[in-house]
Order: C-alpha cells, then structure tokens, then sequence
C-alpha cells in the first residue's frame, strides 16, 4: 500500500500487482476475472467501504484529529479525546489517545508517534491496524498512481445493468395485469372539533390496508419458482380458478375470509394463446441451458493454479480419463446440503479443470504452491473418479509443523464437503480436527452421532439419591459440595459401560498442575464392569465426574479434577491491557439463569441499577446518565457474583460491573475502560 497525500493511493497484492489506484481523477480497481476496472471520478460518485476500512484509518488520522474549526462529519469522529499515554507500538515510542465515535457509537483509539507524529495505530472494538515501518521522505512519481495497462470503463457494467433494467420493465409492462376489485381496509378514525349541544362533530378520517403480494400462474403450466424478495416472504392464501392459480404473500397477518374475496374479486385476464405443454417444455430447455450455463462456469476449465492462491477453496482435477464423472463430482461436491430446519449448506470452491495438472501428485502440489496459502487444497483423483463414494482428496498445504506435516491428507465424500470447506475457510476448525475423524478407510464421512443423555435431573436430586450410602471420602465431598448448593444445576445422565469409563479415565491428560480427588478410588470402582449412569458437575476451576447406579441411582465413585488458576498471556507493546481489580473473594458457585425462577432467593435488579447510577453521578458529576438495568433478569443473591449493567453517559454507551460483597444488597461497583476489565480472586494472579 502506498500513500501521497491527499488524495493518491496505491494498493499492491505480495506479487507487487496493483489491485487499487487512485488520484484526484480516476479510479482503478481489479474485477475478480483479473481485469482492471476503470472510472473516472465525478461528484456524484459516492464510494463506500465495507467491514473493518481502508489503511485511511491510520494514514487520514488528521481528517478526525485534531478536530477542525467547521463542524462536519469528520468532527463526530474522535470526540472528547483522552490525555496521551505513552505507550510503544512495534519497537516505536509512541502517545495513545482515546475518544468517541459519534457515528459508530464506539470508542476510537489512535497512538501517534512520538518522532514523526504520524498516527501508527487505530483500534476500534476487536479491529485494529498498525502502520511499520513508517518513512515520511520517499518521492512518489506521478506514474504510480495511474495506470496504462488494459482495462475497461466501469461504466459498462452501469450501462449494461441499465439495459437489462429497462428490457425487463418493458416486458412486464407487456403482460396483461389482472387485479383485485375489492380490497379489505381499516379505517381510523380522530376527531378534531365539535359542539356536543349541537351535535356538530369534524373527523378526521384515513384508511389501511395491509401491503401484499399477488402472484399468478397459469395451473397447466405449473408454479414458477418465488424470485426476491417474495421467495421469503410468508405465504398467507392460495386458490385456483379456472385457467389461473392466484397466491397471496405478506408479512402482514391477513384474514382468510378477506383473502378469498381478494382473489374473487380478481378480474381474470385470458392465459397465453398457447399450448401449456409447449410452453412447459420449453421452459424446461430454458432452465436446463442456465444450469447447464451454471455449471460450466463452476468447473473452472482452463484455470492456472497460480492465479488462485489466495482467499479460495481449491478444486483441482488431476485425472482426465472420464469427463462426466469430474463433472458429476464437482457438482455433487458444491451441492446444497439440507441442515435441521429450512437452512442449506454449501461448499464455495473454485474448480481448476486443466490438463497441465494431469497426475498431479501431492508433492507435486506442494512444489506447485510454494510457500502458502493456500493452507488446504481438494483433488479429484483416480480414484476419486472410480470410486462409486467419489472420496475427495483433502491434503494440508500449510507450514510443515511436527504435530501438522505439510503434505498430510485424508479423503471426504462429496456430502461432507460443505462442512469442511466451511470451517477450513474460515479456520474454524483445524484440518486434524477432520483427518483424525476418518474411518478406517481413511475416508471421512462425518462426525458420529453425539452421545445423547437418557436422563436430564438436577443437583438437588443426585444430592438426595446418594446421601445415605457416602463410603468414601470423595463422594462425602461431592455431596457436602452439591448439596451445599444454593441452587440448582442441571446434570445430564448418560448410559455408560464401567470398564470403558475406566480405560478413558486412565488413559486421561489431566496436566502436570491439575490436583485430584478420589481418582484411585474411582480407577479401582470402575475397573470391574457393569452397566451404570455417569454425570458431571462443575465447580469453580474445575469439575466433579461420578458414575451410579442405573436402577437404585446407587453411589458408584467420584472424582474431582482441579485446574490451576487463570493465568493471562505477558502485555505486548501496543497492546491495551485490561485494568486489574482484585477482590478478597469470588463466586465459586456455578449457576443455571435458565433454572432459576421467582420462588428463588434472588437480587432485586432495582436495587443494583441504583448503586449503578450512584457510583456514575459520582464519576461524572455533571453529565446526563440513563440506563444502568441489569444485564441479567434473574440475579442469583450468592457473595462474589458479578452483574453487568450497560449505562448511557452524555450518550456514550458505558459497562459496568457491580459485585456482590455483603448478601445484604451490598455491592463493589467499577466502570469498565475501554480496555476491559478483569476481575481477579485469592490465589489468581
């Protein structure tokens, strides 16, 4: 990226291609076939960019501070800035200030450098960029930000777009409209003067009626699929008379007694004067030309790997004996996948059908690639191609690690690709997650059926099924603990086999810094078998497992694992730190909000709302505060729990923090920095 004030910019792709030019006068960017797109600038041209912004952030820092002496958008920008904070970013010696975001509603941050006093950092919520290597002397030439190689005027598209436009509307304008006659209304009724002595009244009065869509297809031919945006948009009635199908869609409820003297009401118009059968099939040749056009342009035919390196999911044939069969798995592999509900998932992949790639071997891959990304890559194969699954190779193209060789793959059926090709995408998910998932065949073909529970109870249960028949140690402490409870929590009872909880148990990574509670005597009671019930229990920085009976809910054993206390990464330069509160306690006691009810004992939100608004009067004396309501609507009355409250101050959205230190309704109340706030307890660091 390069930069010349004001107006000049210059964005590069790591070949050292330009994919962005701008000057005062034109404008060039690369279109996703690889050409540039040009257009000249004009004052009714208006540019909008999407998600975190442009390197302007940093680079036009002066366009927000210091503010300008005419009030405009750029002055809503960075109000109320902080005092500076020295502070360094990426080895630089660097002044950090804070302000607000009118228009986002959000808290800015900028670090200027103490040398060049250019800002080298911005940081808004999660999103941030940093400048490095800074240089202010370097001479741009004028030819830099221009371009004379091929491009083509973006007004083509315009136009284009334009034409398609108007060549519709003539079309529709062209049909013979058939329309409602009747239409159902609400009339609303104001008065506004009169005399009741005279009965003498004026009103004032307005009628409703609800917006919907008519749809209508002649029944012979058959319904033609719903186009934007009545695709989602709720169908409410639908009739056939005569020739015609007549359907009715709003987002508004409408009575069906209404709905049937719509569509009566409708003056029918005569259908085409054609045969429906003749018509029929040839929308039928029309829609297998457009898929048939669809998947031409997916496979890809013709593409250079080299070309589609960065920010894809590959598909890339390497066997060329049978055409239809590549064809059928590309699309099987990019097909729709059904999910619960009405949602569909899919892989996004760009195809690479070339016979320069013919036999490409994984380390040929590889060598192809070079240093990534991609970090992942999918090949069609022989036997890809021979096998009636069609598994898919999936190879990890990403640095060569220990735990991760550069090289390693797995197969997948064409069902199961949308779901790696999703996580992979967006690194959701780490490629061992699926080869380590694969069958013995080496073929993934999805993740197993999670185990479900046979029964769903609560603490308060177990406590009392297990209280009479306490032998040892840990299982006196794990009832003292459940049964010590204020509330209850929800425990889920799954049917195992003793012998295999104790093999999983056994072979278990607990860590060098975990302690334990009765594992010996849980190993010793789990190692003869037999069918029985295992739950576990959360605790504060770690769990409880325990197994019992299936029919008399008998106490088996239990074990407790405890984890060492939280400890947080070491600062970064540059990198806000969240402000430490320490406290002499904390809550140890997990909480269910979706098991607690009003029966319970429970914090009046009232109450906590007003500590919250006192301690913000006593921040900000004279500034306008509203808000403070509870986060939570069931507030659990246990020493040490947290409660979080949004606050409006002068129109700045704050967070507080309110923590329980007496049950008497008595709180520790601490506003948020925008930096964050961490709450630390005995022992924690």
């Amino acid at each position: 990226m390069w930069h010349a004030p004001e107006e000049a910019w210059r964005y590069e792709n790591d070949s050292g291609e330009p994919t962005f030019i701008e000057n005062t006068t034109d404008r060039w960017s690369r279109d996703e076939d690889g050409t540039m797109v040009h257009a000249v600038k004009s004052p009714d041209t208006m540019y909008a960019t999407m998600g975190t912004g442009s390197p302007s952030l940093l680079l036009r820092a002066y366009d927000v501070f210091p503010a300008k002496t005419t009030r405009g958008f750029d002055d809503q920008r960075f109000v109320g800035p902080s005092a500076p904070r020295a502070v360094r970013v990426r080895g630089r010696d660097g002044w950090e200030v804070s302000a607000l975001d009118q228009h986002a509603n959000e808290t800015v941050t900028y670090v200027f450098d103490a040398e060049l006093g250019i800002a080298v950092r911005w940081q808004r919520g999660e999103d941030w960029m940093e400048l490095e290597n800074p240089s202010l002397d370097d001479a741009f030439e004028p030819t830099l930000f221009t371009w004379t190689g091929p491009s083509r005027p973006a007004e083509d598209d315009i136009a284009r777009f334009h034409r398609e436009h108007e060549e519709r509307q003539r079309v529709l304008a062209g049909i013979p409209q058939a329309l409602p006659t009747w239409l159902p209304m609400t009339t609303n009724v104001q008065p506004q003067s009169g005399d009741a002595r005279a009965g003498e009244l004026s009103l004032s009065i307005s009628g409703y009626t609800p917006q919907f869509t008519l749809r209508r297809w002649v029944t012979a031919i058959g319904e033609p699929k719903a186009e934007w945006p009545n695709d989602s948009t709720p169908e409410r009635y639908r009739q056939s008379i005569g020739d015609w199908t007549y359907e009715i869609r709003s987002y508004q409820e409408i009575n069906r007694d209404d709905c049937v003297r719509i569509v009566d009401s409708i003056v029918p118009v005569d259908p085409p004067d054609r045969d429906p059968a003749d018509i029929t099939a040839e929308l039928a040749i029309e829609e297998h030309d457009r898929r048939e056009a669809e998947v031409l342009a997916t496979l890809g035919t013709g593409r250079v790997l080299a070309d589609h390196l960065e920010d894809e999911s590959l598909l890339i044939r390497t066997d060329f004996s049978d055409d239809a069969a590549w064809r059928d798995i590309a699309v099987a592999a990019m097909a729709p996948v059904p999910q619960e509900g009405d949602t569909e998932f899919a892989a996004y992949l760009t195809c690479i059908d070339n016979p320069e790639y013919d036999g490409l071997t994984v380390d040929g891959l590889l060598e192809a690639i070079g240093e990534p990304p991609p970090y992942y890559v999918f090949l069609v194969d022989a036997e890809t191609v021979k096998n009636p699954e069609m598994p898919i190779v999936a190879v990890y193209t990403g640095p060569d690690e220990p735990e991760r060789p550069r090289g390693r793959t797995f197969r997948v059926i064409p069902s199961e690709m949308c779901g790696v090709e999703n996580n992979l995408s967006i690194a959701n998910m780490d490629f061992e997650s699926f080869a380590d998932s694969v069958d013995e065949d080496g073929v993934f073909r999805g993740f197993p059926e999670p185990v479900r529970p046979i029964e769903e109870v609560t603490t308060r249960e177990i406590a009392h099924w297990i209280a009479d028949d306490l032998d040892t140690d840990a299982l006196r402490e794990f009832h003292a603990q459940i049964a010590g409870r204020k509330y209850r929590y929800p425990v889920s009872l799954f049917e195992v086999e003793l012998a295999e909880v104790h093999a999983h148990t056994r072979d278990a990574e607990h860590g060098t810094h975990a302690e334990l509670l009765g594992y010996d005597e849980f190993l010793g009671a789990t190692s003869s078998g037999g069918p029985a019930l295992r739950g576990t229990v959360p605790t504060h920085n770690g769990y409880w497992t325990f197994v019992i009976d299936r029919g008399s809910h008998r106490p088996i054993a239990a074990y407790r694992i405890t984890f060492a206390p939280y400890v947080p990464p070491a600062p970064q330069d540059g990198v806000p730190q969240p402000m430490k509160l320490e406290v002499p306690f904390v809550c140890t006691e997990p909480v269910s909000f979706s098991l607690l009810t009003d029966d319970d004992d429970l914090i009046d939100r009232g109450v906590v709302q007003r500590a919250i608004l006192a301690e913000a009067a006593r921040l900000h004396p004279d500034a306008g505060i509203v808000g403070g309501e509870p986060v939570l609507q069931r507030i659990p009355r246990l020493l040490g729990f947290n409660i979080g409250c949004h606050v409006q101050i002068d129109g700045r959205p704050v967070f507080y923090v309110a923590i329980v230190i007496d049950i008497d309704d008595k709180f520790l109340v601490r506003e948020v920095p925008p930096e964050g706030l961490r709450v630390v307890g005995p022992g924690e660091v």
